[in-house]
């Protein structure tokens, strides 16, 4: 049978096996870091993304329903809560406020701020000096009072 232009893989040598592992311990911690920064980041935008949805739907909930009897910011909060169900918020996280005279009336604006703090996911930026231990995300929503 013919060679057909192929080469017969030569032997490795213990001093090639030793030069891979040493660029193997090299690359490694790289490639983690890289790894572990992309899965934090993401999460941290899938929470922002939640908690600005969250404000939204409050802030909304808060222009629409304002001037009816029996209406509480507790509603508009719980609305909020409601609207973000892969990040465990609670009432306390949302803060409604209102632009102008300080009152849900024509021409002003419900205000919503949505905060909410998380440990890390994986825990790597604890290792980096400096890095808080705690991520804190917020989210903003506006909505003019009256619909």
């Amino acid at each position: 049978m013919q060679n057909l232009g192929r080469r017969r893989p030569r032997p490795r040598s213990a001093r090639e096996a030793g030069a891979v592992a040493v660029e193997f311990a090299l690359v490694l911690p790289i490639f983690l870091a890289l790894v572990l920064g992309i899965a934090e980041f993401g999460r941290a935008f899938n929470i922002q993304v939640s908690l600005t949805e969250a404000a939204r739907e409050a802030a909304r909930y808060s222009a629409i329903h304002c001037a009816e009897v029996g209406y509480t910011a507790l509603s508009a909060q719980n609305a909020g809560v409601a609207a973000a169900p892969s990040v465990g918020l609670s009432t306390a996280n949302i803060s409604i406020s209102y632009s102008g005279t300080g009152t849900c009336s024509a021409n002003n604006n419900s205000v919503v701020t949505v905060s909410y703090t998380t440990p890390w996911m994986t825990g790597f930026p604890n290792l980096i000096p400096g890095m808080p231990a705690t991520l804190t995300i917020q989210g903003k929503g506006v909505m003019r009072c009256g619909g």
